[in-house]
This record gives C-alpha cells, sequence and structure tokens, in this order.
C-alpha cells in the first residue's frame, strides 16, 4: 500500500502559467483519466468538418486544464473565437504529453 505522503504527492496536479493573447493562462496537469478522456478528444478535434462535436471536446479540455475555466459556460465558448480555444486546447494537451496532429501532409506515407 502506497504511504499517505507519497500518495499525496502523486496525486497533486502541477501548474504552469503560459503567455495567452496579452496575458497569461495557467494550465493544470490532468489526472490519467482525463489524459486518456482528451487523447479521445484529440481524435475527434481532427475531424474539422464537425463543428458540433469539435466544439464539445474543446469544452472538455478547456474545462479541465484551464485553471479558472472549470465552469466556463457553453455560450461563453460560443462567443469566442475558435482559433483562440483551439490555441489554449494545444497548450492543455501539450502540457500534458499529448500533441495535437501535426502532420498537415495529407499522404498515407506510401508513394
Amino acid at each position: 500500500m502506497a504511504d499517505n505522503a507519497a500518495l499525496k504527492l502523486m496525486k497533486k496536479a502541477n501548474t504552469k502559467s503560459f503567455p495567452f493573447k496579452d496575458g497569461e493562462v495557467e494550465i493544470r496537469t490532468l489526472t490519467l483519466n482525463q489524459v486518456n478522456a482528451f487523447a479521445q478528444s484529440a481524435k475527434e478535434m481532427d475531424d474539422l468538418d464537425d463543428l458540433e462535436k469539435n466544439r464539445d471536446a474543446l469544452a472538455r479540455v478547456l474545462r479541465s486544464g484551464v485553471v479558472g475555466l472549470e465552469d466556463v459556460t457553453d455560450e461563453d465558448l460560443d462567443e469566442s473565437p475558435l482559433s483562440s480555444l483551439k490555441e489554449l486546447s494545444d497548450l492543455v494537451l501539450e502540457f500534458n504529453g499529448l500533441s495535437a496532429v501535426e502532420d498537415t501532409s495529407g499522404g498515407s506515407g506510401n508513394g
């Protein structure tokens, strides 16, 4: 059984400030369960044709990963530029060891 002090330290979420627009945002580390959920969200965000699914995935990432956005409403998100939402979600994913898809070649690798 894990020592309570060790377990407490292990479960402690770290945060880090990142520059964003004209200010800073604080991004937090995610739990293993959240990372697994966001891995699925990242796959969903690849399909830019489905804006509703994309918005839901972005909302999940932002609410869990950005300090201060835990209670942000769908209306607030809908009134925000998509580029800002995507930039913030990319910060959360990258800080937590997940990366947004960077391969823009569109090729299958077979030539």
